[in-house]
């Protein structure tokens, strides 16, 4: 996500980088991660503002200043 900051990154594309070619059946233990993270970089993980949703697509990082 960090390397892709701004730019929408899909389901798949993080289930392949994080669990290898065949990354399907992954994407509940993606969304566990993913909000593990807002818990611990975003104020307030239920209303998310630098880790977003795009819904259908997959997540977008906003660095502050970008």
């Amino acid at each position: 996500l960090c390397r892709n900051a701004g730019r929408i990154v899909t389901i798949d594309q993080l289930c392949e980088a994080a669990w290898g070619e065949n990354p399907f059946g992954y994407e509940n233990s993606l969304m566990a991660h993913i909000r593990r993270i807002r818990e611990k970089i975003e104020e307030n993980p239920s209303k998310p503002v630098s880790l977003i949703t795009v819904k259908g697509l997959g997540y977008k990082l906003i660095l502050e200043g970008k």
